[in-house]
């Protein structure tokens, strides 16, 4: 009698085995190339912690000026450079100055994308500009440059108190890979009469 109760035991557990468990033919084949597509292996982006910014000399003449750029031929890159700059100058009054009475003498320097150096500059008198700045108006400009172009800027000058210059650049690449640190001065003079700012700036980041 127990010999059969434990027959009948055996048997509808292995019943209920049997109920539970499904073949491998009940699931559906997971297309796991939909499922997780292959995009590609990864590449890394290029901070801007890495990129050193070489300094030159803000005093020196536009005749000294040496092309900085380096050509690179593998894994080249574009990107779209934008220079904005502009300055102030005031009156007593706190109005701005017209710019045929203005005693400023600011200089913006940066690189064209033909490798020469230009000048953008404050002053009218200023023989060495190719573009004059309105007071109290920006300055902005963009273009395209590749990989191994300096980024460069040279922002110096002399001014009455109460003046102010400020330049920055700053760089993007197309394929949004790669960080570049913008470039930036904004600067016052704060000393009686016409001085010259206290931090004259030039320097320059080569593009990845």
């Amino acid at each position: 009698m127990v010999k059969k109760i434990i027959d009948y035991m055996l048997i509808g557990i292995l019943l209920l085995a049997t109920s539970c468990t499904r073949g491998s033919e009940d699931y559906a084949e997971e297309d796991y190339g939909k499922l997780f597509p292959f995009k590609g292996i990864d590449k890394p982006k290029l901070s801007y912690e890495d990129q050193v910014i070489q300094l030159g000399n803000p005093d020196a003449p536009v005749t000294d000026y040496v092309y900085p750029g380096v050509e690179i031929a593998d894994n080249v890159r574009e990107y779209t450079v934008t220079l904005t700059c502009s300055y102030t100058e005031v009156d007593l009054l706190g109005q701005l100055v017209p710019d045929n009475d203005i005693s400023s003498r600011y200089t913006v320097r940066y690189i064209s994308p033909d490798k020469k150096l230009q000048v953008i500059a404050s002053s009218r008198r200023d023989d060495t500009a190719t573009t004059f700045l309105a007071n109290g108006k920006e300055h902005k400009l963009s273009f395209t440059a590749r990989s191994g172009y300096p980024m460069y800027i040279c922002v110096n000058g002399v001014g009455p108190r109460g003046s102010s210059i400020r330049a920055a650049i700053s760089a993007v690449s197309e394929d949004g890979l790669t960080i570049v640190k913008p470039l930036t001065v904004n600067q016052h003079q704060n000393e009686e009469g016409i001085d010259k700012i206290k931090s004259p700036f030039c320097g320059y980041i080569i593009l990845p």
